[in-house]
């Protein structure tokens, strides 16, 4: 009984002592992980701003565009302080593009606004490691067409003319595959366009954009073709 019962503590005091070791991994985890969330969305932010802008310099703009990048200003302001206070970077030169870009959509100064994000996106690039080159073909092909199917095809399939959701698939073929992850990631404000960033994986995200990229013959709006 005295050695069974001396194992048990033994055994307790591994046991807590893990706990403990793990505990503690979790703490120090914890903060780095929060880093790593706010990196993404400055980043993110500065994307989608940069793309938002870069198709406002074509004709008229939507007004809905231009609320929707004035709203995404404003988030941009507060994900950067968010970012620098735990990155220990400078806040003054991101704010200074901030208020130019702000000042100039408000004088209908695009192509100022664009410039201004532009130059935030070369410095605070998004990482695409493992999302890019879209792969169009394959098991990361059919994953996307099943996350596809499951995720949007409720909405985007019914797209056409004249419809306010946009067609997937024509999309793909117009935008830069960076830009077209960072949609998926992100979403779009103001619309019911999820953003997927934190639910789905890269590889998912990847998966697809690569699903919407890839060669459609005979396909109609938001229609895969044969075999899709």
């Amino acid at each position: 009984m005295t050695g069974a019962t001396g194992s048990g503590r033994w055994l307790g005091t591994r046991g807590r002592a893990r706990r403990n070791r793990l505990g503690l991994l979790a703490a120090l985890l914890v903060p780095v992980l929060a880093h790593a969330n706010r990196d993404l969305r400055f980043r993110m932010e500065v994307a989608l701003l940069a793309h938002e802008a870069h198709r406002a310099l074509a004709g008229q703009p939507p007004p809905r565009l231009v609320a929707r990048i004035t709203s995404d200003l404003g988030i941009l302001g507060f994900e950067a302080r968010s970012y620098c206070v735990r990155a220990g970077c400078r806040m003054g030169p991101i704010a200074a593009r901030i208020r130019v870009a702000r000042a100039a959509l408000r004088q209908g100064a695009m192509s100022v606004v664009w410039r201004q994000m532009r130059a935030l996106r070369r410095e605070f690039p998004m990482d695409f490691r493992g999302l890019l080159p879209l792969s169009t073909g394959g098991r990361r092909w059919r994953e996307g067409r099943f996350l596809y199917s499951r995720l949007c095809a409720t909405c985007h399939a019914a797209a056409g003319p004249g419809s306010p959701v946009p067609d997937l698939f024509a999309l793909a073929r117009k935008e830069r595959p960076a830009d077209l992850i960072v949609e998926i990631q992100a979403g779009v404000r103001g619309t019911r366009a999820i953003g997927y960033a934190n639910p789905l994986s890269s590889r998912e995200v990847a998966a697809i954009a690569g699903y919407l990229a890839a060669p459609h013959r005979g396909a109609g709006p938001g229609t895969p073709a044969v075999g899709h």
